[in-house]
């Protein structure tokens, strides 16, 4: 019998510092990705949608591993969603319980602040006037259409070649508005959707340019 895949995870509402909300194994899969990624192709690291920074934490734990002369860039409004995309599980407000001075704070007590730069805005309003480029591995968390499709469209230019775009929110069910984003600019043939064997998900996809 053919095994359903899973769309879908339990929405969370928060979490500590330093704890993602992503469940482990695709945590896993990410850090994994972005090490593969920076021993082939080193470089500097982005995310966008770093909310309380369980994700952040870990990708500068692999880089500060595989090539510590870089550097992780956070974006985030640290603010919470500044739209909807009219699903209830991404109200506008979402993730507002994230604080960029309490973000740093807890970054320097893991003792990441030489690795880590945060910026706070809309990734769509600030990117282009921030000193972000020879970017190898980004991770792209912002759940609604405006960003995802912006990231999209503009993170390429600041990246190396063969670089990898990881899309956290491609194909969930909770993120159509991403999902949109991402189909509009790359092709079936450019996106390689991430199935965890374990628990049947297939959420997430890269892209490598």
């Amino acid at each position: 019998m053919k095994t359903e895949k899973i769309h879908v995870n339990t929405p969370v509402d928060s979490v500590p510092y330093g704890t993602t909300v992503i469940p482990q194994n695709r945590l896993a899969y990410l850090v994994g990705k972005c090490k593969e990624t920076l021993r082939r192709n080193p470089g500097n690291v982005l995310e966008v949608g770093v909310y309380r920074g369980g994700t952040l934490i870990a990708l500068a734990e692999a880089m500060r591993e595989v090539c510590p002369e870089y550097t992780v860039y956070g974006i985030d409004t640290f603010a919470g969603h500044p739209y909807s995309d009219g699903h209830p599980v991404h109200p506008v407000g979402k993730y507002a319980d994230a604080n960029m001075r309490d973000m740093e704070e807890y970054i320097r007590s893991r003792g990441l602040a030489d690795q880590i730069v945060l910026y706070q805005g809309k990734v769509e309003e600030i990117l282009k006037s921030l000193p972000i480029k020879d970017v190898s591995f980004s991770h792209i968390d912002c759940d609604l259409y405006i960003p995802v499709k912006y990231c999209a469209e503009n993170v390429p230019k600041i990246m190396h070649s063969h670089g990898v775009i990881y899309f956290d929110d491609y194909g969930h069910e909770h993120c159509p508005g991403a999902i949109k984003a991402i189909e509009e600019i790359f092709d079936d043939q450019q996106i390689h959707s991430v199935h965890m064997p374990e628990d049947h998900t297939c959420w997430s996809g890269y892209i490598e340019l």
